[in-house]
């Protein structure tokens, strides 16, 4: 089983996101169970925005030149934050959400952050017990609250 993990880790290329990756990544947001797209936050121009302003933090997998797999990184200096992570059904549970996690909290650990933060949507149940085994702890001490400016 260790072999077959080794062949397919090889086929699979994670790369810094650039905005024109936007298309790729945005057909995968559709199809991703639990992804709550909104029109203003996820437009070109805003996931454009937020690479420009933290180039190191956003990656895509690939594999066969197709794009399976998106995490949105960001930082404000003080904390971190991830957005978007996705990865196609059919590559799911092979370990590639868990390698995009990493490597966005190794970025963010290099540059000094030490808390990480993510919004999980309330019926998005998978999504709950992912960042749970990867030891993300709930918060119900705070509520989110957003205005466009």
């Amino acid at each position: 089983m260790a072999e077959k993990e080794d062949q397919e880790d090889q086929l699979v290329c994670i790369r810094k996101m650039v905005a024109e990756d936007y298309p790729d990544a945005y057909k995968l947001w559709q199809k991703t169970p639990g992804m709550n797209l909104r029109d203003f936050d996820d437009s070109f121009e805003e996931i454009s925005r937020l690479i420009k302003f933290n180039p190191g933090f956003c990656f895509v997998a690939e594999k066969d030149n197709q794009l399976i797999g998106t995490i949105l990184g960001a930082t404000d200096g003080r904390r971190g934050r991830i957005y978007h992570l996705a990865v196609a059904r059919e590559v799911q549970h092979t370990g590639i959400a868990t390698k995009l996690v990493n490597l966005v909290i190794k970025q963010l650990k290099e540059v000094g952050i030490q808390k990480i933060s993510i919004i999980v949507m309330k019926n998005n149940h998978e999504g709950e017990l992912f960042w749970k085994s990867l030891q993300f702890s709930k918060r119900l001490d705070v509520d989110t609250y957003d205005r466009i400016i």
